[in-house]
């Protein structure tokens, strides 16, 4: 997990003074240049000012020169939070509360200069969450045996039947794994040069997304191509919610996708009470809240997916411990069974598949 630099950047507004030798020559070094100072601009917070959901974010607007300006507004992201505003120095207090999202906020000021232009200038203020996540253990219920030649990706039931999607260049692959033996019943191959992530299924409609070819995958559950969606940027991680697709890029954001489209629809970014977390991998949705694998760790983190708050960690230690063996990868996969409400992880090129106890 990445640390986020504590001190925030400052954003220095600076007006420019070049003066010359005084004199009665007409020489261009005796000419003074100055640059004209902004008529309207913030003057707190500062960029990346850090802050805690909860508090409230002092605005100030500075006035330099109210000549022809007016349609003083400011914006929430991209939402209007204030409009039509006297053109004066001023405070504006913007409220947050403890349902409000973690991670980077614009705060904007648009307004017509005098020449009738819409001018802008925007702040970028980082919040924390305001709670310290609990600390849980994944707990050893059953052992199943699990395909070492799987390095898995996704991992997901779907009416009862367990799928598996995996990685690796020449190796990647959709399957339907039969639990107990963790055979594969059936699956199909991808292409030599793309290389398998995540996976999920929502209305018999089968999504797998693809690491560095930015390509989404779309097959019908007899794993049929339908279509091929594309989209910017990596993918690793992939769940629903029964309306939207949610992928994570190892990042800190998660986006939720149009299934018909794949268009981005909105997107969360995951922070604790200390710092973002990113590398967010395979993906589940259990019970309204996302649990996520964070590539390289030994634990998964359970998220608030309507304000991106770390909710708990939990340490899958004894899992890792278990499972080791030569030849052994990372922890990763993570899938629900809805009708047994039984939780199932394994990791990439493991002999062995756990269900789990979240304590």
């Amino acid at each position: 997990m990445k640390k986020i630099i504590k001190l925030g950047a400052l954003s220095i507004l600076v007006s420019v003074v070049l003066i010359g030798c005084k004199g009665d020559s007409e020489d261009p070094e005796d000419i003074i240049v100055t640059t004209p100072p902004i008529p309207v601009q913030i003057t707190a917070p500062m960029n990346e000012q850090q802050y805690v959901v909860g508090d409230s974010i002092l605005l100030q607007i500075g006035v330099n020169n109210t000549e022809g300006i007016s349609e003083l507004s400011v914006y929430v992201n991209d939402s209007v939070f204030a409009q039509n505003l006297p053109i004066s120095a001023q405070t504006i207090t913007i409220p947050t509360t403890t349902n409000s999202q973690v991670g980077p906020t614009n705060i904007t000021i648009k307004y017509k200069n005098a020449k009738g232009e819409i001018a802008q200038e925007s702040r970028k203020v980082i919040f924390f969450s305001d709670i310290t996540p609990i600390e849980r253990k994944a707990e050893i219920v059953k052992t199943f045996a699990h395909a070492k030649t799987s390095y898995t990706q996704g991992l997901e039931f779907y009416k009862g039947k367990l799928f598996e999607g995996t990685g690796q260049y020449n190796q990647s692959v959709l399957a339907e794994v039969d639990l107990t033996s963790g055979m594969k019943i059936r699956e199909h191959a991808l292409e030599g040069s793309v290389f398998g992530e995540g996976i999920t299924i929502l209305n018999d409609t089968i999504y797998q997304i693809t690491y560095k070819s930015e390509l989404c995958y779309v097959y019908d559950m007899n794993f049929k191509l339908i279509k091929t969606f594309t989209y910017i940027g990596e993918g690793w991680g992939l769940c629903n919610d029964g309306k939207y697709l949610m992928m994570s890029n190892g990042s800190d954001e998660i986006v939720w996708r149009d299934p018909k489209t794949f268009a981005e629809v909105k997107k969360i970014t995951v922070y604790d009470n200390e710092s973002n977390v990113d590398l967010l991998n395979e993906l589940e949705l259990i019970n309204g809240k996302l649990f996520a694998n964070l590539y390289t760790d030994t634990r998964l983190v359970e998220v608030d997916t309507a304000t991106g708050k770390v909710l708990s960690y939990i340490d899958c230690t004894t899992l890792m411990l278990d499972s080791k063996e030569p030849g052994n990868d990372v922890l990763n996969g993570i899938a629900y069974h809805p009708e047994t409400k039984k939780i199932y992880l394994t990791g990439k090129w493991w002999s062995k598949l756990y269900e789990v106890r979240l304590n």
